[in-house]
């Protein structure tokens, strides 16, 4: 009989412990996990910014070189129709 009373003594107060409601939190602790999850989001943005611009940079680079390429031989080959003797 005792142990019967003490497991429905220790299951009811079990359940009163588990529908206890938190503590609101306060706007110190609310400003600490808004700063906390804000700067392991930046931290992750700018990780994936850097990725992002080392993988365009190969692109683009190689692009714009190629451009530049083109253009001054296509000047050169210009200037040498025009004035054939300087060369």
């Amino acid at each position: 009989m005792k142990k019967i009373v003490l497991a429905i003594l220790v299951l009811v107060f079990g359940l009163v412990a588990c529908n206890k409601e938190p503590e609101p939190l306060t706007k110190a602790q609310i400003k600490q996990k808004i700063d906390s999850v804000t700067a392991e989001r930046i931290k992750e943005s700018d990780a994936q910014a850097r990725l992002d611009l080392e993988h365009r940079i190969k692109i683009e680079v190689k692009v714009k070189v190629d451009s530049m390429v083109n253009a001054s031989l296509h000047a050169a080959d210009t200037a040498h129709k025009k004035n054939p003797a300087k060369n």
